[in-house]
């Protein structure tokens, strides 16, 4: 966002928002999809969301999707961010755009903040779960839309291994993945509920003060109506435990490995527990999660050897999809 588009949104919430003084913005780093801005004035601040230049993939970027997800999502869930409004003018920005009100506290991404050093690691996981199970008990009356109905496993394991298929290495440690995918899908016969399909530590926020507590959920543009334990899946798939290889802990997106944390086991009997949902094999699931993460690392990484991007970050990539085969191979083994 330059300059000029800057001042040319500031001046269109100038007319919409109560603003004191002099807008500024601050783009927030990391995140590899949409883009995430701070606004600030003398008194107050927002949160700017809005999506990548360019062209963009059918139904991917959707801000007023999100906006309206958010909108009607708060009165019955207040942890995710309560928006304040919508704009899809193309005389104030090129692309939509909608500003939320912040959530500030604690996040916790690859390193554990120098706060935690001491604490019991394992009030964080517990909080963590609870609320994911919250989550998936929020009032989704206002959000059928979301709903495809019935056969949702289906959904994600064609589409998954779609997308897959497109992308394929030459050197392919997939086709057993997917093949076992197919054969083992569970009974589509569990209640579906809100899903967020990316929740993990980093996308949640501690208080500041009650560091166990969280106090926001962050990144709903992947939220639908679906079956929860697939959900839980997909959290597993980050979920590096003090076991794994050597590999899979250098490559943790969070430190879920360190002492104290819970394992995988621990996590999902915790979720088995209070949601009241036995859940005696989580295979098929963690391994569904492992897959469905491979597939989004090989679609930046194809994107990567072609030249479409040239971000040194996505070199590795090649070596993080294979290690997350590897690790759904081992479960299918």
């Amino acid at each position: 966002m330059n300059p000029e588009q800057q001042a040319q949104i500031a001046t269109y919430l100038q007319s919409q928002l109560p603003v004191t003084g002099e807008l500024a913005f601050k783009a927030f780093k990391g995140g590899a999809s949409n883009l995430t801005y701070s606004v600030t004035d003398d008194a107050h601040e927002w949160i700017l969301r809005t999506s990548p230049p360019g062209t963009k993939a059918q139904g991917a970027h959707n801000m007023q999707r999100e906006h309206d997800l958010l909108k009607h999502l708060h009165p019955g869930f207040p942890l995710c961010p309560e928006v304040v409004l919508l704009c899809q003018d193309p005389a104030v920005f090129d692309r939509d755009f909608y500003l939320m009100k912040p959530i500030h506290g604690l996040i916790i991404r690859q390193q554990l903040p120098d706060v935690y050093q001491g604490a019991d690691l394992g009030d964080l996981c517990e909080e963590l779960i609870g609320v994911h199970h919250r989550l998936h008990q929020a009032p989704i009356a206002a959000l059928q839309h979301l709903n495809k109905g019935q056969g949702y496993i289906e959904r994600q394991i064609s589409g998954w291994i779609h997308r897959y298929q497109q992308v394929a290495p030459e050197k392919d440690l997939a086709p057993p993945v997917m093949q076992w995918l197919r054969q083992h899908q569970p009974a589509d016969q569990r209640s579906y509920t809100l899903i967020h399909n990316d929740y993990k530590f980093d996308n949640v926020v501690f208080d500041p003060l009650d560091q166990a507590s969280i106090i926001g959920v962050l990144d709903w543009e992947l939220t639908t109506i679906g079956d929860p334990l697939m959900d839980l899946g997909c959290s597993l798939a980050y979920w590096i435990e003090a076991g794994d290889s050597d590999h899979l802990k250098q490559m943790s997106m969070m430190p879920t490995h360190l002492p104290g944390m819970w394992t995988r086991d621990q996590v999902v009997q915790h979720y088995a527990t209070i949601s009241g949902q036995p859940i005696d094999d989580y295979r098929y699931y963690y391994v569904y999660g492992l897959f469905r993460l491979a597939v989004i690392v090989q679609q930046i990484f194809y994107r990567y050897e072609r030249g479409q991007t040239d971000n040194p970050a996505f070199k590795p990539l090649g070596l993080v999809r294979d290690l997350m085969l590897q690790q759904a191979l081992q479960q299918i083994a």
